[in-house]
């Protein structure tokens, strides 16, 4: 297979003239050519005779910069492709290839291994050359190895050839060795050329489910090996020429140059791509989380061995790459605030080689972290960050599916499936699994992981490895049959007796207490935990935050020894705020606990802020005056975490639920205060056209996009839990929501009648309201208007809120834009508006996305995103304007697919044939068709198919050609191209490709003889006009859609045409397509 020869015969042409000769011209010349005859044998002499070793090549500095170049691939390489690898020797590939074309010529399949010859050929010579070298055979096992999966055969056996085309042969390095190059940097370069395009195919091949991308993902991965391609063969041309040494140093240099370019480029297409995939998914940020958690933890970084030592875990955690007799399932139970899951993310993260690590924190009442569709979109980032290889399949989805935003669960569940099944290995952890929105959504939760991983095949159970982390309590049944540790005072003591102990420490430094006493405080708190963490937490942020000994004694006596432990902790935090001596920190620490226990999401530091500075009085925000000076720990105690992303939380659910039925708040009080600041805070003049810069930067908009969008929220709530005895909330939120309506009362379309009964009787406490019926429709249609996802005419808004939004933001992005372009000047403006509004972001103008809030970094991101919404399909065709501009519809992308790209994606598979037919094909004359002529194609019956027959290629000697690399032509590049000829009607605009039909066209504007239909009125131009028309009337020329099937069936949907015509065009739409499915499948 792999060496074949040619005969060749050479012929003379002698002259039949004769001539006399100069005899001085012949001394010459004989001399001459003596002269060259000589050196050319000397020069041959030495190349045949050259042995490598005679020219010592610069081995430290070439093995040095040969394994630099090897380590991107083996980075790169799972498990088992790393220890095959470096042992792949050259017969080994030989041998696989013969046998795989023998199974190949046996299933009549065979798909041109001939092009693995070139490559095959040079790099066993390359190999020659580097033998010398330390470490050689893994050095070229990590070459041959790429070599042994030919799955993709077409394109992975031409970017081979095309590869061995393009590298020098061993006589040319020789030669070049003789005339006293310096060859490390040639040989490093080539071998960093392959191992660079190997590492490409590895990580596309490497892939589990490489097969099923393979026709979505190809395409763009494929058109990387074209740079490098180009460079080899810009190498080759540069060792075939024999060029100098200072042409191969300006090559090299500009090759760094082109390679960081196109490197650039790619990296710009891929952030764009990311950045559209990204807010697609809209993934739950958990980094933020695991980060609070993880510090946690950290006082004490061995608090948690006991767990990773155990022995249930160790089977669950072991090493992925064995074969596992039970799918890994792992429930971890207890008690809340174990803080174990943020343990076990860490600890397969650092695991090597690199497994995916994917993991989510549920979280009660947050609509963002408390179900499958959040889960699922977050754990496909992860993946897709850990993984960028799937970049271009998450982005072909996003693309045909249409939508801004991922949002159906059956699309969810398809990727997610996908995802995880491609990956090579993956821990996923789910903690808090207890705090999902309904006991049915997490039974779905814990059925689809378990189906997921239990349907594995026995061979790759050792892939997925999952842990499910919740309290021990009814829904257990969910996770009957799995593996399972229980985290109580006896598993988890020693991890929170070494925490404790850490604690004390801080104690000894701030008070200056005995080591004793410190020592018996950290055994009282560690034997009253029980295992558990965040209760141990709790109590020690409030130790540690007393400042005399007494305060510290005094904690000590009051440590809760009952059950209710936590809310026993909470009760003391409580009595350390309201014991405060100041009224003002006292209040201003119930105000805060009030808000977030009736957030309806996590409430931002900026957000908080302005709302602390409403002054309603001077109707007008006070930021700098009123604002926050002092930490909110300070306020709040151990209640409160800041995040490092600026967002305020309660220390954990079990904290707002005690808060919600503590005696210092009343909920419904709450709701209907902070509905009333809402309100009260849109009232504000600030927010009536036109909208000025000045009040941007004196912060009157930080919470803006809040109160927007849950003043009604808050409403709601505290109208339904209310109680008579609050009439006066009643009677001053009549009079906010009737300056509401009057200052942004936008006159919709849609009558009064359409107020559904439910919100009649929930708005029945502000009845005698002037403007009752307007509050009415107003908080109707701002109900839709927040849950509808599509377009909102002006007419179906109450309220002004979406142009007024539109124009504040327009003021807030122009003041941040120019504050940007002024420099280092301006840090302290700066710094004041990140404090009044966060990071600048640029959002969503729709009340129903959730980058309504978050929003974007960049103003192109947020137009693409825009983009989305009004034209969510979009084409997969990176040079096609439907990619960049889409369809509004997933019909109009459909069509677009149909009528621009369908030739593209049409392939045709045709039998090989066998070998008796090949030489029986060759037994053929075959005569070559001069330039201009055409072939004659003999007439077939309708429905036969005529398959060409395939006619091998001849095979090159490579030792006999040392021609450039050919570069692959295209199916038909050969063939004549004809210019099409177009007809243009210069009394319409359409146009034609045939003269006939131009003509009879043109038969149709003239004002000649005209042909009138005798059944009915119809005036008819041309007489062929008339003859179709008259089928009309014609019932015996009528067909119908439909037809039997080999099995009996009927296809098609039965309905009758008049003519055949109009029956082609209805099989062209998208009914008829669905008529004739059946049919073209049989």
């Amino acid at each position: 297979m792999f060496r074949q020869t040619h005969d060749a015969t050479i012929s003379v042409e002698i002259s039949n003239q004769t001539g006399v000769p100069n005899a001085d011209f012949v001394a010459e010349t004989i001399e001459r050519l003596c002269s060259e005859a000589a050196s050319g044998s000397v020069l041959d002499n030495q190349i045949e005779n050259l042995s490598i070793e005679q020219y010592q090549l610069d081995a430290e500095p070439l093995n040095s910069s040969l394994h630099i170049h090897l380590k991107g691939l083996k980075d790169v390489l799972n498990r088992r492709n790393m220890e095959k690898f470096p042992l792949t020797n050259l017969d080994n590939l030989k041998q696989c290839v013969v046998n795989l074309q023998a199974k190949q010529e046996a299933e009549r399949r065979q798909r041109g291994l001939m092009r693995l010859d070139c490559f095959l050929l040079r790099f066993e010579s390359f190999g020659e050359l580097i033998k010398g070298l330390p470490g050689v055979t893994e050095l070229m096992g990590f070459i041959w190895a790429t070599e042994s999966c030919p799955d993709a055969f077409s394109d992975l056996l031409d970017i081979y050839d095309q590869v061995g085309r393009t590298q020098p042969s061993l006589a040319m390095y020789k030669e070049l060795l003789v005339n006293g190059y310096n060859l490390t940097q040639i040989l490093a370069a080539a071998y960093k050329d392959v191992i660079l395009m190997n590492k490409w195919l590895v990580i596309y091949f490497q892939q589990r489910r490489w097969t099923e991308l393979f026709s979505i993902t190809w395409k763009r991965h494929r058109s990387k090996f074209s740079n490098i391609i180009g460079r080899m063969a810009s190498r080759f041309d540069l060792v075939s020429s024999r060029a100098s040494v200072s042409q191969f140093d300006y090559f090299l240099n500009e090759s760094t140059l082109k390679d960081a370019k196109f490197d650039d480029t790619m990296e710009s297409d891929n952030l764009g791509r990311w950045q559209t995939v990204r807010a697609w998914l809209k993934p739950t940020e958990m980094e933020n989380e695991q980060y609070h958690l993880r510090k946690i933890s950290a006082t004490s970084p061995d608090s948690c061995c006991w767990l990773l030592n155990d022995e249930t875990f160790q089977e669950w955690f072991g090493p992925q790459g064995t074969t596992a007799t039970l799918p890994r399932l792992l429930w971890l139970d207890g008690k809340p605030g174990a803080v174990l899951a943020s343990i076990i993310v860490e600890e397969a993260r650092s695991r090597k080689p690199a497994s995916t690590t994917l993991f989510f924190y549920f979280k009660h009442e947050d609509n963002d972290r408390n179900n499958f569709l959040s889960m699922a979109r977050t754990l496909l980032m992860q993946i897709l960050e850990q993984n960028p290889h799937t970049l271009d399949y998450f982005y072909s989805k996003c693309c045909s599916t249409g939508g801004a935003l991922l949002t159906s669960r059956t699309l969810i569940e398809d990727l997610l499936k996908q995802a995880l099944g491609n990956c090579d290995s993956a821990y996923i952890v789910l903690d808090g699994l207890d705090e999902c929105c309904s006991r049915k959504e997490r039974g779905d939760i814990v059925k689809w992981f378990r189906a997921m991983i239990e349907d594995l095949p026995s061979e790759l159970r050792d892939q997925l490895s999952c842990v499910f982390i919740s309290q021990n309590d009814s829904a257990r049944k969910d996770f009957r049959d799995l593996a399972r540790i229980t985290v109580d005072a006896k598993t988890n003591g020693n991890a929170i007796g070494a925490f404790c102990k850490a604690r004390s420490e801080e104690l000894v430094l701030k008070l200056q207490i005995s080591d004793k006493r410190a020592k018996e405080i950290a055994d009282s708190v560690a034997a009253s935990a029980e295992g558990i963490f965040l209760f141990a937490h709790l109590l020690w942020e409030n130790l540690c935050g007393q400042s005399s000994i007494y305060g510290l004694e005094q904690e000590m006596q009051s440590i809760p020894s009952d059950l209710d432990k936590l809310n026993k902790i909470y009760s003391r935090i409580m009595q350390t705020i309201m014991n405060k001596s100041v009224r003002a920190e006292r209040k201003e620490a119930l105000m805060i606990l009030g808000w977030l226990v009736c957030a309806k999401r996590s409430l931002k530091m900026h957000e908080l802020q302005t709302m602390k500075s409403i002054d309603l009085k001077r109707k007008a925000v006070q930021f700098d005056q009123k604002r926050f000076r002092v930490d909110l720990k300070d306020l709040c105690e151990s209640l409160v975490d800041v995040r490092e992303d600026g967002t305020i939380e309660l220390v954990h659910l079990s904290a707002k639920l005690y808060l919600a039925n503590c005696e210092y708040l009343n909920v419904a009080t709450e709701q209907l205060s902070l509905a009333m600041l809402c309100i009260n805070y849109l009232n504000l003049p600030s927010f009536t056209a036109p909208y000025s810069q000045p009040a941007v930067l004196a912060g009157e908009y930080g919470f803006m996009e809040y109160a927007t969008l849950y003043w009604l929220r808050h409403l709601e709530a505290g109208l339904r839990s209310s109680k008579p005895e609050q009439t006066v909330l009643h009677e001053d939120l009549a009079k906010s929501l009737g300056i509401l309506v009057d200052q942004h009362w936008n006159n919709p379309s849609i009558e009064i009648n359409e107020v559904s009964k439910s919100t009649r009787e929930l708005l029945e406490p502000f009845s005698s309201c002037q403007n009752f019926p307007q509050i009415q429709l107003a908080v109707s249609l701002t109900d839709k208007e927040l849950k509808h996802f599509g377009d909102i005419r002006p007419g179906q808004s109450a309220l002004d809120f979406a142009a007024m939004i539109s124009g504040i933001r327009r003021e807030i992005e122009i003041v941040f834009q120019s504050n940007a372009t002024k420099g280092t000047d301006d840090q302290a403006t700066d710094h004041d508006l990140v404090l009044k509004y966060g990071p600048p972001r640029f959002r969503c103008p729709r009340f129903s996305c959730d980058y309504f809030t978050e929003g974007f970094s960049t103003t192109e991101e947020r137009e693409k995103h825009v983009g989305r919404h009004e034209r969510p399909a979009r084409c997969m065709d990176e040079h096609c304007s439907g990619s960049k501009i889409g369809f509004a519809t997933n019909v109009l992308l459909e069509r677009h697919l149909r009528e621009t790209h369908s030739a593209k994606t049409k392939e045709q598979s045709y039998e090989y044939p066998t070998e008796e037919e090949i030489i029986e094909s060759q037994k053929e004359d075959v005569f070559e068709s001069g330039p201009e002529s055409e072939p004659e194609v003999a007439a077939q019956p309708e429905h036969d198919l005529v398959l060409p027959v395939v006619v091998p290629a001849p095979v090159i000697d490579l030792e006999l050609s040392e021609a450039a690399p050919r570069p692959i032509q295209s199916e038909g590049a050969n063939k004549r191209q004809k210019t099409k000829q177009v007809y243009s009607c210069e009394h319409c605009t359409k146009t034609f490709s045939k003269k006939f039909n131009w003509q009879s066209h043109l038969d149709s504007h003239s004002s000649g003889q005209r042909y009138e239909c005798p059944s009915c009125s119809e005036v008819c131009a041309r007489r062929s006009d008339l003859s179709r028309h008259l089928k009309l009337h014609d019932p015996s020329s009528s067909v119908s859609c439909g037809g039997n099937l080999s099995n009996g069936l009927r296809w098609g949907c039965g309905k009758t045409f008049a003519r055949a015509d109009v029956l082609r065009k209805h099989h062209e739409s998208k009914r008829g397509r669905n008529c004739i499915a059946e049919r073209d499948r049989e």
